[in-house]
């Protein structure tokens, strides 16, 4: 994401001096029937779904990323 995330603006190299990375690890990931499946801050979530023109989408969510955006 720090270069190719349309998301974000792209790395420049005043950043690097104040950079700091971390690893989250999602895992066993189980189904829901209700979107109200999962806590804020606890859990993370990956939503996958067909587009209008038929591709595959697929996002995921971190538990700390929810936290902080509220």
């Amino acid at each position: 994401s720090a270069l190719k995330d349309s998301r974000f603006p792209p790395m420049t190299r005043d950043e690097l001096p104040r950079l700091f990375c971390s690893v989250s690890l999602l895992t066993n990931f189980e189904d829901v029937c209700d979107y109200m499946d999962w806590e804020v801050g606890v859990h993370g979530i990956r939503i996958e779904f067909i587009n209008e023109k038929g591709s595959k989408r697929t996002a995921t969510y971190l538990p700390e990323v929810a936290k902080e955006q509220g």
